[in-house]
């Protein structure tokens, strides 16, 4: 019983690691812009597709240079697409924001089906995936552990670069007031360029770790997109800690579901979760009220 317990907080721990890469590209780019740029699960996918497309064509390639240089590719593109697409219309209406952003979205879903084809793949393991046995019968894989421990180091880079930098200094100011930033001379364009850059790299190394724990397919942003934005707005979206904490209570959720009820009803319970927490906390757990002149 403890046994099976102890391996299920290792599953979501390693689901959770994924949704919070994930998520905090949702919750960093809504901080800054208040958009909620739906077109990020498939910055997702499309980092997964980086890092598989890398391990194939440059045999050999070093895990250590691969997930970086994935990172680094996502990353442009996820420049590329707020350059492109949402600079134009920062000034519009906020629907027409979530509507170009659906509509990048499923262009990028089209234009991978038609670059590496529909079916679904997997990024050939790159991780040592030796298995490890721990106490009371408890066995986990070197590459999930590694999953975890990259991921929650990534969170810990993150953290430091928002709150001790230069650069995250002026990010969280342009989310508190971004006429005031623009007054103090601050390049609002370098500063939620920086934003999109950070959110779709994260997100490129969740798509390598998940394709190389599952596997990946044009379309898996949707499903995946959703939970994280799900876990996003569970943690209070805009905040990077809740976006972590999001993830993980959402990942361990679905996790005992399918252990404990039915694979069925993981998405149900999910989305019932975030409909409990928002009518007890309409502005998630770390979220905070704003306050509007009227």
């Amino acid at each position: 019983m403890i046994e099976t317990a102890i391996q299920q907080i290792f599953n979501a721990a390693q689901l959770g690691a994924v949704y919070a890469l994930i998520a905090l590209g949702y919750t960093m780019v809504y901080g800054t812009i208040r958009l909620i740029n739906f077109a990020h699960g498939d910055i997702f996918m499309l980092g997964g597709f980086i890092g598989f497309l890398l391990v194939t064509l440059i045999p050999g390639l070093p895990v250590a240079v691969m997930i970086p240089l994935a990172m680094l590719l996502t990353a442009m593109v996820g420049v590329l697409i707020e350059r492109a697409a949402y600079r134009k219309l920062r000034g519009a209406q906020r629907m027409s924001l979530v509507i170009t952003a659906l509509g990048v979205g499923i262009f990028l879903e089209n234009l991978v089906r038609i670059l590496v084809g529909p079916q679904a793949r997997q990024i050939p393991a790159q991780l040592p995936n030796k298995v490890l046995k721990l106490a009371n019968g408890v066995v986990i894989t070197e590459d999930k552990l590694l999953i975890i421990v990259i991921s929650l180091l990534l969170m810990v880079i993150l953290w430091i670069f928002v709150n001790k930098t230069l650069i995250g200094t002026a990010m969280r100011a342009v989310a508190d007031n971004r006429d005031a930033v623009q007054l103090m001379g601050i390049n609002l364009n370098l500063i939620i360029a920086t934003t999109f850059a950070v959110g779709s790299a994260l997100a490129a190394a969740g798509g390598i770790f998940f394709g190389q724990a599952y596997s990946i397919d044009p379309y898996m942003g949707i499903d995946l997109g959703w939970k994280a934005f799900i876990a996003a707005v569970i943690g209070g979206i805009g905040s990077i800690e809740g976006a972590v904490i999001g993830s993980f209570l959402l990942a361990g959720v679905e996790v005992v579901t399918v252990a404990y009820l039915s694979s069925n009803l993981k998405n149900g319970i999910a989305f019932g979760l975030l409909i409990i927490l928002l009518l007890i906390r309409p502005n998630g757990i770390m979220g905070r009220a704003e306050l509007k002149k009227v």
